[in-house]
């Protein structure tokens, strides 16, 4: 399972920050697996991990535990489906999509991640060489799945391995139609060669049909679904997973990565009551994987924590929201560099990605980021002097500016044009270079300059404008068009204002802060009805936050006088 829980930390780099410790940037004010049997098909009913037929020759006690082993494959539970492949070998050495399925395991193809070595080292017990594996599959099938994971261990680099897979299971589910394991493995193989970008959506929405297909068939098949949301899973296609999102937690409740994945629908739509509910549920599982295993608690599922956490600071629960830093900083005493924990070194595939100290103070620095952001704590960042990532970095410069501290300010655009000089990744210099542009609008308007800053948030909004929208957490951590409403608000150009907000929510849909400060905006802007009705929408987001915030007194006012003057 962990390789799925947390995954997206050791992916840290693609999304929202980049760390500057490694490069020595500190903050200082001032200075700075028996005989062979007929095929068999099998379903589990009621299983919490859903249910599938994948007809298989061998051994029906070793079928029972193949079974299990693909069913956690479909929902990345990766150790998980290792163990259950082996299980199936031990009990039937001559089932051979035992020894396919443990191979599999060491790929995570939507992740970027594969340990080829092992799964090269999984096959070799089946035989030395392909073509001897070959000679032991009893049927077609099962030849040309084979032929499948042997097209994606073979030679070359991952992205042409990827590809010669894909076209191995295009021949599979041709000559399968009817084979829904086949289908389902097919729409994820496609998955793995994405491009980055709008451009993939065809390729997106080809994948989802067959995934469709699937689940059409099967409504308990957790592989359909899972596929579908990462299919969907873009702005532009969002809103067809919903149903997908809303089936596949309660398909396979003993996976935390399915309880995970329909946040990725629900955060895309701003539904962030279905986003918390699924990401806390996801949390508690990895929690009580972490315990049935005996596993470090730096195992568990940090990347739906992290989700979680924003989630919550769009409810407006910043209490639930500081919970979860602490969470990780709890992880962080326990973890020490290169996966040394109380005495014992954890390989990858215990760790999985993302377990490491690195990861936790990336988690850690941008939770940290966004609750101050969401929250508008500014001072809470007064005395601190360092930070962990690029989104900690801009925190603690905003939360400069914002308090006065003008020096401390230009000192975090300093480091933050370090940052974007010294990128290797592409989407982290283009969130840095945003970055740089709002901190000097920033520095702008703490200084009483806000033509300087409006100027600054346009080139930031252009550099913005280039990224694709973001499908999970937003980034930048504070998005330059939200940004940009606000300032122009406080120069006092509420219709501008209003128009930016407006834009802020079409990128980033039911962001609260935006959604708050479209209300401000449009009632500066004498738009009483819009207002009355952002208002409205902003009370429905924070139902369920902390007593006793400001903006809760600002929006039932405003609601109120609406009322009195109707």
């Amino acid at each position: 399972m962990h390789r799925a829980a947390t995954k997206a930390a050791r992916l840290f780099f693609v999304h929202s920050s980049m760390l500057l410790r490694a490069s020595g940037f500190v903050l200082m004010v001032g200075m700075v697996s028996v005989g062979a049997q007929a095929p068999r098909k099998e379903a589990v009913p009621q299983n919490p991990l859903g249910a599938i037929t994948f007809p298989a020759t061998g051994n029906p006690k070793a079928h029972a535990a193949f079974i299990r082993g693909v069913l956690w494959l479909h929902s990345f539970g990766y150790e998980e489906a290792i163990d259950a492949f082996r299980a199936a070998q031990a009990i039937d050495p001559t089932f051979v999509m035992a020894y396919w399925g443990e191979a599999m395991s060491f790929n995570q193809p939507l992740w970027f991640g594969e340990e080829p070595d092992k799964a090269r080292a999984a096959l070799g017990k089946l035989g030395p060489s392909p073509a001897e594996r070959a000679t032991k599959a009893k049927t077609v099938r099962e030849q040309m799945y084979l032929a499948a994971i042997e097209a994606l261990y073979g030679t070359g680099a991952k992205a042409a391995r990827d590809l010669a897979f894909a076209t191995a299971m295009t021949a599979l589910a041709g000559r399968f139609p009817q084979d829904d394991e086949a289908q389902a493995f097919y729409a994820l193989s496609l998955l793995a060669t994405l491009p980055r970008g709008d451009q993939a959506v065809p390729l997106r929405e080809r994948a989802g049909a067959i995934a469709e297909g699937v689940f059409k068939r099967n409504p308990r098949h957790p592989g359909a679904p899972h596929y579908i949301l990462h299919a969907y899973d873009h702005p532009a296609l969002a809103a067809r997973a919903l149903p997908a999102a809303r089936a596949y937690a309660k398909i396979a409740p003993a996976a935390s990565h399915a309880l995970h994945m329909p946040a990725h629908a629900f955060v895309q739509l701003g539904l962030w009551d279905e986003a918390a509910a699924s990401d806390e549920a996801s949390w508690e599982a990895s929690i009580a994987w972490q315990k049935r295993r005996g596993a470090s608690i730096a195992l568990r599922d940090f990347h739906s924590l992290s989700w979680l956490q924003y989630e919550w600071t769009q409810q407006g629960r910043f209490d639930k929201s500081i919970g979860a830093l602490m969470q990780v900083m709890e992880a962080l005493k326990v973890v020490k560099d290169g996966g040394e924990v109380g005495g014992h070194h954890y390989s990858d595939s215990e760790i999985g990605r993302g377990s490491g100290l690195m990861a936790l103070r990336n988690d850690h620095g941008s939770m940290r980021a966004r609750h101050v952001i969401e929250s508008e704590r500014w001072v809470d960042m007064k005395n601190q002097m360092s930070f962990d990532n690029v989104d900690e970095l801009f925190a603690l410069g905003m939360s400069a500016a914002r308090t006065g501290d003008v020096a401390k300010a230009k000192t975090c655009l300093d480091l933050l044009q370090k940052a974007d000089a010294a990128g290797q990744d592409p989407g982290l210099r283009e969130q840095a270079a945003i970055m740089v542009e709002e901190m000097r609008a920033l520095i702008a308007m703490a200084g009483g300059r806000p033509i300087e800053a409006i100027a600054a948030m346009e080139r930031a909004t252009v550099l913005q404008g280039r990224m694709p929208k973001p499908i999970g957490r937003p980034y930048p951590v504070k998005g330059a068009d939200e940004l940009l409403g606000e300032i122009l608000l406080q120069a006092g150009r509420a219709k501008e204002a209003v128009s930016w907000f407006e834009r802020a929510l079409v990128r980033t849909p039911n962001r609260s802060r935006a959604v708050l400060g479209l209300a401000r905006a449009a009632a500066k802007a004498a738009e009483a009805t819009k207002s009355h009705r952002a208002y409205q929408q902003f009370l429905n987001n924070w139902r369920q936050a902390d007593p006793g915030l400001p903006e809760l007194q600002e929006a039932r006012t405003a609601i109120a006088v609406k009322k009195q003057e109707d």
